[in-house]
């Protein structure tokens, strides 16, 4: 049996549920917006743990569970979580089955796209960098600092510098422009990544499992999501893409979004890992079929755990 554990509303979710209905697959979807109703219950004997979740009516055997498609979001954003408190007893149940639902998948035999140890890789761009530089990846010169002399220091020795979050909250990359040294006091209160800019051409790759998809961006802004964007299905090199497949089962993903850059001077950087990438937004540009990829993978591992 095959778990997908999201919001309808939620594109790359969605994606992935009609794949499998399309292909007639076992699975269950569960809804983040009813994990306020939900119950699970965990059994213990000779034979191991059971887990069963108890959502609208119905029984879950999470036991059964052979690869799982993980994409939670924050019940506190829901609209029964609104005007509540944050130790309301509403949230509080909420939030046990949260982290019950996750222990058991995280310690499971189950293939899970992803498992939170490998996916907290992506709250931490400095452990990723150097992962990346072990596989093969050129990296930007890179330098994370919170002191505003050593930060000056390092915007002097290089022309132009971009800034981004060192963690996984989502940041718009920019160039540093004059506006933005009155502000360097700041970083006091939040250490901040900075690279060195560097000119070429964006890709993104997705790695499922053996495979990879790759879309190659152009755009009139430095960070594409913000820009006017266009993607074109593109395979890369091979040793590039088997770099990337490196990269993926270095992290212990089965499934993310590798930021690349080709410079002028055919050399390949590699940025970040996203470890549960929106992917829609490149398949919807480039038809690149990557939800039906992760569907397909999902199923063959379902089938050969049957």
């Amino acid at each position: 049996m095959i778990f997908l554990w999201g919001l309808y509303e939620d594109t790359p979710m969605n994606m992935v549920l009609n794949n499998l209905k399309e292909s007639a697959a076992d699975f269950i979807f569960f809804n983040s917006r009813r994990i306020f109703y939900a119950d699970i219950e965990f059994e213990y004997d000779n034979a191991g743990i059971k887990c069963v979740l108890y959502s609208e009516g119905s029984v879950i055997d999470i036991t059964k569970v052979k690869a799982a498609y993980l994409r939670p979001h924050n019940f506190r954003d829901f609209g029964a979580m609104q005007n509540k408190p944050v130790d309301d007893p509403v949230a509080i149940k909420a939030a046990r089955l949260e982290m019950q639902l996750l222990s058991y998948f995280n310690s499971s035999d189950a293939v899970v796209i992803n498992k939170s140890d490998p996916s907290a890789t992506n709250g931490s761009k400095p452990y990723q960098l150097a992962v990346i530089k072990d596989i093969g990846f050129e990296i930007p010169e890179t330098f994370i600092s919170n002191d505003n002399e050593a930060v000056q220091n390092f915007l002097f020795q290089n022309n132009e510098v971009v800034y981004k979050s060192i963690g996984s909250v989502r940041s718009i990359v920019q160039k540093i422009s004059g506006a933005h040294l009155e502000y360097l006091d700041d970083v006091s209160w939040c250490p901040t990544l900075f690279q060195k800019f560097l000119p070429g051409i964006n890709y993104r790759a997705h790695v499922i499992g053996n495979n990879v998809y790759t879309a190659r961006i152009e755009s009139d802004k430095l960070d594409y999501r913000y820009g006017n964007t266009i993607m074109i299905a593109e395979e890369l090199p091979t040793n590039i893409a088997d770099k990337c497949r490196m990269l993926n089962d270095a992290l212990g993903l089965h499934f993310s979004g590798i930021d690349l850059m080709l410079t002028p001077d055919n050399k390949w950087y590699c940025f970040e890992v996203n470890t549960s990438p929106a992917y829609s937004y490149f398949q919807l540009n480039t038809g690149l079929q990557i939800s039906k990829a992760l569907s397909e993978f999902m199923i063959n591992v379902d089938k050969s755990c049957a």
